[in-house]
Parts: C-alpha cells; sequence; structure tokens
C-alpha cells in the first residue's frame, strides 16, 4: 500500500486550498511489469496537467491519482529495464512508446499511443498497476522516459 494524492470527482470551485479536491488515500500498488519501474517517490508537484483534470478542462477517469511530475529513487525494475535499484530518476510527463510516427519526430509531436493511454487513464500496455477499495484507479503517468539525476 501506498499513500497518494487522490480525485475522487472533479471540483470546479476555486480556490483549491479551501475546497480541497485532492485527499490521501493508501492505494494499492501492483509491482512492476515488463518495461515498467517502481520508483519511491521523494518528491512531486500539480502541475497544469493536474489542474486541468481536476477543473474537468481534460476530463479523464476517476479516481485518479495525480502528481506524475516527480523525484524518487529506483525501487524495482521490470523485465528489460536497464536502470538499476537505488539510482535516482525525475520523471517527467512525456510519455512515448518509440514506434509511432509522431515518436519519429524527436519530441515535436505527442506520441499517438501515449495520448490514448492518457485519455483512458492507462499505462501505455492498457493496464492499470494501481487500485482502491477494490476497484482500478488512474493515474497521470508517473512513467518513461524516467531522466537519471547525477
Amino acid at each position: 500500500m501506498i499513500q497518494a494524492a487522490v480525485l475522487e470527482q472533479r471540483e470546479n470551485q476555486q480556490p483549491y486550498a479551501e475546497h480541497q479536491p485532492l485527499s490521501l488515500r493508501e492505494v494499492q500498488l501492483d509491482e512492476p511489469g515488463p518495461g515498467e519501474v517502481l520508483v519511491r517517490i521523494n518528491a512531486a508537484g500539480l502541475c497544469h496537467s493536474d489542474l486541468s483534470v481536476i477543473d474537468g478542462n481534460r476530463p479523464r477517469p476517476l479516481p485518479m491519482v495525480l502528481g506524475h511530475e516527480s523525484a524518487g529513487i529506483v525501487e524495482q525494475v521490470g523485465a528489460g529495464v536497464q536502470l538499476a535499484v537505488g539510482q535516482q530518476v525525475i520523471s517527467v510527463f512525456l510519455p512515448r512508446c518509440e514506434k509511432c510516427q509522431a515518436c519519429a519526430t524527436g519530441g515535436k509531436l505527442p506520441c499517438t499511443a501515449g495520448t490514448e493511454a492518457y485519455t483512458a487513464g492507462t499505462l501505455l500496455t492498457g493496464t492499470r498497476r494501481l487500485q482502491m477499495d477494490g476497484q482500478g484507479c488512474t493515474t497521470i503517468w508517473v512513467s518513461l522516459p524516467l531522466l537519471l539525476m547525477p
């Protein structure tokens, strides 16, 4: 179990500091699958992507764990991952399949598969690694690519 900032319903009333649309909840996190990394998050922030989910400008499946821009330590790696346990990393909001025509533009266009997965609230594989109260919980990416910190 982990603690996460969870959005369970959209909130249009601001300021959010008063209306508190996020709550800290216990969430079950599965082991990483092939090509995935489990990172112990030491710091995370909310950005405009998170806020646009909260206010409904980017409708996404709920409940949803927010805070995808983060820094932490690699704790586990799935099959095929070339990172080592203990490495410091930062996550970025740029899911890329590295197979579509958009990915061939070197980051000039958003990944087609990444955009579809983001909209559905899943990983690129179509799976979810989070459950809350016995049901699937979506996330706004804590995903590869991860950038190594010196």
